[in-house]
C-alpha cells in the first residue's frame, strides 16, 4: 500500500510498516506526499494510513497480551512442579 502511495520499492514499504508497527519510528520514512495536497483521495488516503496503523497496533498488544498470559501460565506450571507454589 505505502510503496504504491509513496512511489517506495517493497522494501522501503514493508520497512515502513514494521518500523511504524513496532513503535521505533526512526522517522526516516514519512508518507509526506498523501497529505501534500487537499483532495479527497489524499484525505481518503491518509484515513487509510491511521486506520491500518491503529488495526496494527491493536494486533499487537494482543499478540504481547496473549505471549504474557502463556509465559506467566508456564512460570506458574514451573513454580508448582518444583514446589515453590501450590496447586493452583
Amino acid at each position: 500500500m505505502f510503496s504504491l502511495w509513496e512511489n517506495w520499492d517493497y522494501l522501503e514499504g514493508s520497512y515502513f510498516c514494521f518500523i511504524t508497527l513496532s513503535t521505533i519510528g526512526f522517522g526516516d520514512y514519512v508518507p509526506g506526499s498523501i497529505s501534500r495536497t487537499d483532495s479527497a483521495d489524499s484525505r481518503n488516503k491518509l484515513i487509510m494510513c491511521c486506520v491500518y496503523l491503529l488495526f496494527g497496533l491493536s494486533v499487537i498488544a494482543m499478540c504481547f497480551n496473549l505471549m504474557q498470559e502463556d509465559v506467566r501460565a508456564k512460570f506458574r506450571w514451573l513454580g508448582v512442579k518444583i514446589g515453590l507454589l501450590d496447586h493452583v
